[in-house]
């Protein structure tokens, strides 16, 4: 079995996985089965952070303390919507002015220098901020049916922009193109395999918006509005890929983690739906 193969059946199995575990929560579809979900992702990839930052210079405690605790304060928080939402940027300025306190003590206290104490603050901020924060926000919409619908087609459009780049980079990459899609921060990502992907994204995505919203009908401004949306969700998608990337470069590890085969760790697996799902709740608020 080549390396290639291997990958793809690994992958293939762990996307079959998380598909079974998504329609059990689609099936039960109720707001605790979809919060529970979430929640539960957050608090892995927050694991996976705390682990990424041993032996770096950051606030592993308070990295931990911060993705655990508060996707669930988010969740449990009565009457959503915009309460939710001012718990959300109101928690986010909380914590990072405890990340920049816990290192102004830090040099206070424990002989750490400027550079320490600054890196810390920012490794520490980043690790809430991306992908727990961002992802969490999907918690906002499980209050309403509608935006439910909304939620799962725009996680399931970015994991099938993830999914459609490598087939076709497996199939396709470097018959064409000769230049790598992003030479040093993800050298195996080509530009066969991101064409072909938002191609078969677009496609998808397209047919697969009125099973997840029965409101975007043939003609809706829903399907009309998708032509301008979608193409902007989609390099949305590629770039958080990329971070997630270069958040691995930088903390010179291959993969978040180990409990998703040929995929890697939950950190993988949503640092892509943070940046899109952070848009796509910026724009339902001040729409």
């Amino acid at each position: 079995m080549t390396p290639k193969l291997k990958t793809f059946l690994e992958r293939g199995f762990s996307t079959i996985l998380l598909l079974s575990i998504l329609g059990g929560a689609v099936a039960w579809n109720h707001p605790t089965g979809y919060g529970v979900l979430i929640c539960l992702l957050c608090n892995l990839t927050t694991w996976e952070w705390f682990c990424m930052l041993k032996g770096k210079v950051a606030n592993r405690l308070l990295v931990l303390m911060g993705g655990i605790i508060y996707p669930w304060l988010l969740f449990l928080l009565p009457d959503g919507g915009i309460k939710q939402l001012n718990f959300a940027f109101g928690a986010l300025v909380v914590y990072c002015i405890a990340a920049f306190l816990c290192n102004l003590f830090g040099m206070d206290y424990r002989q750490k220098n400027a550079a320490e104490a600054l890196s810390a603050t920012g490794s520490s901020i980043l690790a809430f901020i991306y992908p727990v924060w961002l992802f969490s926000l999907s918690l906002i919409f499980i209050h309403s049916e509608h935006s439910i619908g909304l939620m799962l087609w725009l996680i399931l459009f970015t994991k099938m922009s993830d999914i459609w780049a490598y087939v076709s980079g497996v199939l396709l990459g470097g018959r064409f193109i000769s230049r790598r899609f992003s030479p040093v921060v993800s050298p195996k990502k080509t530009w066969e395999g991101i064409i072909g992907s938002f191609i078969l994204t677009m496609t998808a995505g397209y047919f697969l918006l009125p099973l997840c919203c029965p409101d975007a009908t043939t003609g809706s401004n829903l399907l009309v509005e998708y032509f301008y949306i979608a193409p902007i969700l989609f390099i949305l998608s590629v770039a958080g890929d990329l971070a997630g990337s270069l958040i691995k470069r930088g903390l010179e590890v291959k993969d978040s983690g180990s409990l998703l085969p040929g995929i890697g760790g939950i950190f993988d697996l949503i640092d892509s739906p943070a940046f899109t799902v952070g848009i796509f709740t910026a724009i339902m608020a001040i729409s």
